[in-house]
């Protein structure tokens, strides 16, 4: 898989949008769109700060098949954080 199919498995699986990426990036949602447009790998700089914002790495991110898969969360907080958000989304939606 690619970079950015690896990050839109993981988004999908935290059920958190790219204007959140964005957000935790500190860039605009149009940077983020750009980048993934173009199909490439973004530069160091800009692949830590998406790990960082999904809980991975970057070797998982740029397909790294020893790396961590996305099923295995970093740690014990971290899997909690996917579960709570996951469970305050389908709370939101049921109003």
């Amino acid at each position: 898989m690619t970079f950015w199919e690896n990050v839109e498995t993981l988004r999908k699986e935290q059920n958190t949008s790219y204007r959140w990426l964005a957000q935790k990036m500190g860039v605009s949602e149009t940077t983020v769109s750009s980048m993934r447009k173009a199909g490439t790998e973004p530069r160091a700089s800009e692949a830590v700060k998406i790990a960082a914002a999904l809980g991975t790495t970057v070797e998982f991110l740029a397909g790294d098949s020893n790396s961590e898969s996305s099923s295995e969360p970093r740690d014990n907080y971290f899997s909690k954080y996917v579960n709570l958000k996951k469970e305050l989304s389908r709370l939101l939606e049921s109003f």
